[in-house]
């Protein structure tokens, strides 16, 4: 009798964790039907390329868009607080120029001062990561080479510095062939 109790409640315990880790894997698979996935912190943007969370008030506006001359690749819209990720692109060039500007917002939309110098970074991911760092108060381009031509990449927008809950990191930029 004692046995069949220690059995019982095995088998209860057993059937208890089933049932909780199909419940994470449901919240994990709506995520991804929601569009992004979260992974550490990061938004990892996939559906439609465009993320938005009118929760926190959050957006990113991406658009893959080679114009006649083939040289945009990939341009962006953003508001965010840490950091996000486009899926992947192609580059037609072994170097790419990259513009953007950015300012900081309250959660209202209005332009906070005393953030001149704020940094924030954009980095461009295939087999290695490169960087270039920017920071706030006007535009500001790089160029980044060593990558392969017709390769597959990912940009991601980082905000370097701390902002405080009610203030985010605004923007818009793009990423150009050579």
């Amino acid at each position: 009798m004692r046995r069949l109790k220690k059995i019982m409640a095995l088998v209860l315990a057993m059937a208890m964790t089933m049932a909780m880790s199909g419940n994470v894997l449901a919240a994990e698979a709506k995520d991804l039907d929601d569009g992004y996935l979260i992974i550490n912190g990061n938004q990892v943007v996939r559906a439609y390329e465009n993320y938005e969370n009118p929760e926190t008030g959050e957006y990113v506006h991406w658009t893959t868009n080679v114009n006649a001359r083939g040289t945009i690749v990939k341009s962006f819209e953003y508001k965010i607080r840490y950091s996000v990720t486009s899926s992947s692109f192609t580059v037609g060039s072994t170097s790419v120029s990259v513009s953007s500007n950015a300012h900081v917002e309250d959660i209202y939309g209005n332009y906070a001062s005393g953030y001149s110098g704020h940094a924030y970074q954009i980095q461009i991911t295939g087999i290695f990561s490169r960087n270039l760092y920017f920071s706030v108060g006007g535009t500001e381009s790089g160029t980044l080479s060593g990558l392969q031509n017709g390769g597959s990449y990912t940009v991601t927008i980082i905000n370097n510095d701390y902002l405080s809950d009610i203030y985010y990191l605004v923007g818009s930029g793009s990423i150009s062939n050579n």
